[in-house]
């Protein structure tokens, strides 16, 4: 099975791609093990402030992992390195320091739902389905998956979608918390890339550090990182911005 997971960086923006559009965006292994050098070049250009994350085209996010391969890469001792590789895709994308928005087209199924969840914020398309499916083909869906499903609609809805593996469209995703906004298909990813744009232009500092209080709490990492913020030239340039009424130039030190 051919396919990829590539980085494509533009100035303060980055896309990290699911890139398989032969068979929907579908994750093979080499794919889940390709993410961890994908975002690694994100992480290393200074320049990026927001991810975007979406399947290539707009067909599809990502129809989930690649099951022709299972019989093959998911049984026995291939299943524990198989799910080992996609527990390193995940937290890779899950680590990233900046806002991680999902663009989600068509289905996003299975494993293809477990690398939307890992991000910040989820945009659908009003033609967008998502399930959760393992239940229907045997498979442990992996801990940390569940995980992050429950903290977006709750336990009881991350049951009914976990037991059921039923099929839910983007307005129902959105009134149970599975998406943050539904937006018309022909006019979502021009959405997604002025919403990117707009916090790539707020203070990298201050939303690095909020981040990090929502995922850590009050650690003394995360109340460094909100000091840090007092002591840079952006919270100067916030502050002389306001007073001159225009809008600041953040340079993210």
């Amino acid at each position: 099975m051919s396919g990829t997971v590539r980085a494509s960086i533009d100035g303060s923006i980055a896309h990290l791609i699911i890139d398989n559009p032969a068979r929907r965006n579908a994750m093979s292994l080499d794919m889940y093990a390709a993410v961890p050098d994908a975002v690694r070049a994100i992480i290393e250009s200074p320049a990026v402030r927001v991810v975007v994350l979406r399947g290539e085209g707009d067909v599809a996010f990502g129809a989930g992992s690649d099951i022709s391969e299972f019989t093959e890469k998911r049984t026995g001792r291939g299943a524990l390195h198989y799910n080992a590789v996609e527990e390193r895709a995940v937290q890779a994308i899950e680590a990233i320091r900046v806002p991680v928005l999902a663009l989600v087209h068509g289905p996003c199924m299975g494993g293809g739902a477990g690398m939307a969840l890992c991000a910040d914020i989820r945009f659908a398309a009003d033609d967008a389905t998502f399930a959760i499916p393992p239940a229907k083909l045997g498979v442990g869906y992996p801990a940390s998956s569940t995980a992050r499903l429950q903290a977006a609609v709750g336990a009881s809805r991350a049951k009914d979608l976990i037991f059921s593996g039923r099929v839910i469209d983007a307005n129902e995703a959105l009134r149970i918390g599975m998406v943050d906004a539904v937006v018309a298909k022909d006019a979502l990813d021009a959405h997604v890339a002025a919403y990117a744009n707009a916090v790539a232009r707020n203070a990298p500092l201050t939303i690095v550090a909020a981040k990090q209080a929502l995922a850590n709490g009050a650690t003394a990492e995360t109340h460094a990182a909100i000091a840090a913020c007092y002591s840079s030239a952006d919270y100067t340039e916030g502050i002389r911005a306001f007073a001159e009424k225009r809008r600041p130039t953040f340079e993210g030190r």
